[in-house]
């Protein structure tokens, strides 16, 4: 019965979430950077050392066909709502697992990132997906191979 609980409250809050932003009829799929997994290279400046991750470089997947957005920050595994306007990525509620993994130093600056009101994205000529926060690069990302 403990167990159940948690998990009710979680799936819950999942539900909730997905009300919160509703899908925009009008809005275009960007196929460069859609349903594609695209991992984090560098954040704030800073380039991640994929050792430095349990589980992997921290990842985005946008499916805008779908307004949602899901991944993982190195350690936990997120799932959540977002509308795709343009270059323009509204997230919605966001869920994530609740591990502790030693050595995982971006979760919290990494959803604040995703968070965002002012999120915008940019694709570069050399394939580099570029995520900003009033016009400043946050994070560049690239296809998982």
């Amino acid at each position: 019965m403990k167990l159940k609980l948690p998990l009710i409250a979680c799936l819950l809050i999942v539900l909730s979430a997905c009300s919160t932003i509703k899908k925009d009829e009008h809005s275009a799929v960007d196929a460069r950077i859609n349903n594609i997994v695209w991992e984090v290279v560098s954040f704030n400046g800073k380039v991640l050392n994929q050792r430095d991750y349990g589980n992997g470089l921290p990842s985005i997947t946008f499916e805008m066909q779908d307004n949602k957005i899901n991944g993982s920050d190195g350690c936990n595994t997120f799932m959540g709502v977002a509308a795709y306007k343009g270059d323009n990525i509204t997230a919605g509620p966001i869920a994530t697992t609740q591990m502790a993994c030693p050595g995982n130093t971006i979760s919290g600056d990494f959803y604040e990132a995703l968070a965002s009101k002012h999120l915008t994205w940019a694709l570069t000529g050399d394939g580099t997906l570029r995520l900003l926060v009033n016009d400043a690069e946050v994070m560049a990302l690239k296809e998982r191979q």
